[in-house]
């Protein structure tokens, strides 16, 4: 396992870098299974374990019966961190924020069962019931962020911190994140997730979610 483990990563950091130093332009199709089985020496799960990797980071896509070809990739956009973004407001403005963010609700006041993650950061037992409020924040109609707001109750989403910590994480994105952002599931979204605070209590936890190909986000001090 760990020798086939060791092979599909040497496979998936040859085709990322040929990609990065222009062997592999975008809209190039790179080799066929077996062609890539003949190249690199390994078995075509290898082969496809390191094809999955650079689908999910977005340097590739495959088309349905057409092979598989190097993707496209936008120029980021820079998103600058609010120190203070309320309830409803979104966590990161557009640097060049002319058309500023217009907020849409998807979800609203939804009670759902904690997660380990936002059990430990709210200080509540698992599975307690929260609040659960999502939205979307867009630029010309197009998906900017996600954010999602949980408390242990309506009220508390809306108190005013007084001090907050944050997280930064990235991971492939959940199958509804990657529809919300019009994105596809598996790409690498970066994640942000805010613990605001009255005084010593947990009031809420703010997740805001951008794909990492997209959006670039920038704290300022």
């Amino acid at each position: 396992m760990a020798r086939r483990t060791t092979a599909y990563r040497r496979v998936a950091d040859t085709l990322r870098a040929q990609i990065d130093d222009g062997r592999l332009q975008p809209g190039d199709r790179i080799g066929s299974l077996s062609e890539l089985q003949e190249e690199f020496g390994v078995s075509d799960t290898v082969i496809l374990e390191a094809r999955k990797v650079l689908v999910a980071e977005g340097l590739l896509q495959p088309r349905s019966g057409d092979g598989t070809y190097v993707r496209e990739r936008p120029e980021p956009r820079r998103l600058v961190h609010r120190e203070s973004s309320g309830p409803g407001e979104p966590p990161f403005q557009l640097e060049d924020g002319e058309s500023g963010l217009f907020p849409d609700v998807i979800e609203e006041s939804t009670r759902v069962s904690a997660s380990a993650g936002v059990a430990r950061r709210l200080g509540v037992k698992v599975g307690r019931r929260l609040t659960r409020t999502q939205q979307i924040f867009r630029s010309d109609g197009a998906p900017v962020q996600l954010v999602t707001v949980y408390a242990a109750t309506a009220a508390d989403a809306k108190v005013a911190e007084t001090r907050w910590e944050e997280e930064l994480s990235s991971r492939p994105a959940l199958d509804s994140e990657g529809r919300v952002l019009e994105g596809v599931a598996g790409h690498l979204v970066t994640c942000v997730t805010r613990t605001d605070f009255d005084q010593d209590r947990a009031l809420r936890v703010v997740e805001t979610v951008v794909l990492a190909e997209r959006y670039t986000l920038v704290y300022r001090p």
